[in-house]
């Protein structure tokens, strides 16, 4: 049987009617989370906990095989709102597993906490992490908890993800409905993708092997897409002629302030820490490890995973 944590998110929501074809799953939720989406998928039972104040864990882990720990803040105001999320809820999931006697974790981590690299050569897993942001910072302060456990890991570094129940390339897509794509920081940029449905299929097939050999991988298509290309083609799924404005870093930031200081976090655009992040121009890791050891393909093109993408907005009324 296995625990998830992060069920109610995007990962999360792609993730489990996938696993539950092949596994009991037992799913830890806030009571203030919204589960009705697994009301009607077999294989799953829900308890109530927070990993944040750690209520819940303990009951949860009964029984229990081994960990998908999916649960993370991406979006955050200041370090402190990061840290409490993917810090210390690591902190709490991991001490509270050792303390049940679970062996097996998979940590979901992020591309953000090894930071971009320098130039266009991909980065691989022995790279030297240097996150540019609170988030990758974070995110590889979770990874050293589970490192310096005692327990059984592997750990996902997926580079950034896209498809149904994304909100924060929805804010993005929206612009290009009104005929703009905006981008901070000037010159060309290069980046990895990857569907979440080829993302999720990787963790089911790291779960069906049920190996836990204490290595990180990236995560990606094996795809290298120059960031104004990527616009292109969404904007023609979506028969819209956009216009692509270059905004200086410092003026992105300045956004990014008025939207961290004014709005609320569901209705925020962007932010400070996302912008020190879109601001680089290579994002670009390796995928052959996970390829080679798991034999990982990817089974979207992205053109078939962008119109994937764009008829669920499109079908749950999020582009009018």
């Amino acid at each position: 049987m296995i625990l998830i944590t992060g069920a109610t998110g995007f990962l999360g929501k792609n993730m489990v009617p996938a696993l539950a074809k092949y596994s009991r799953l037992r799913i830890l939720a806030r009571r203030t989370s919204n589960i009705e989406f697994f009301q009607d998928i077999p294989n799953i039972e829900i308890v109530f906990g927070d990993i944040e104040k750690n209520t819940g864990i303990i009951d949860g882990l009964k029984n229990i095989d081994m960990v998908i720990h999916a649960a993370a803040r991406t979006m955050g105001r200041n370090y402190l709102e990061y840290h409490q999320t993917n810090v210390i809820g690591t902190l709490n999931t991991v001490r509270a597993m050792e303390q049940a006697k679970v062996k097996k974790i998979l940590l979901l981590s992020s591309h953000a906490a090894c930071g971009p690299s320098s130039d266009k050569t991909p980065l691989n897993e022995l790279a030297r992490p240097q996150p540019i942001s609170l988030y990758g910072r974070t995110k590889l302060a979770a990874e050293n908890i589970v490192l310096k456990s005692t327990l059984k890991y592997i750990i996902l570094r997926p580079v950034s993800v896209f498809g149904p129940h994304d909100m924060d390339v929805l804010r993005y897509v929206r612009f290009i409905t009104q005929g703009i794509s905006p981008v901070s920081g000037c010159g060309k940029k290069y980046l990895n993708l990857i569907y979440v449905e080829d993302l999720v299929q990787s963790i089911v097939q790291i779960v069906k092997k049920n190996e836990f050999n204490n290595h990180t991988y990236f995560v990606n298509d094996g795809m290298e897409y120059e960031l104004h290309d990527i616009l292109n083609r969404i904007a023609n799924l979506l028969h819209k002629k956009t216009r692509q404005v270059c905004i200086p870093e410092p003026v992105a930031m300045v956004y990014g302030l008025i939207n961290d200081v004014f709005l609320p976090a569901r209705k925020r655009v962007v932010w400070r820490d996302k912008i020190r992040e879109l601001t680089q121009k290579y994002w670009l890791c390796s995928n052959e490890k996970i390829a080679d050891e798991y034999a990982f393909r990817a089974s979207f093109t992205l053109d078939q995973a962008l119109r994937k993408t764009m008829k669920w907005y499109q079908n749950k009324g999020f582009l009018g």
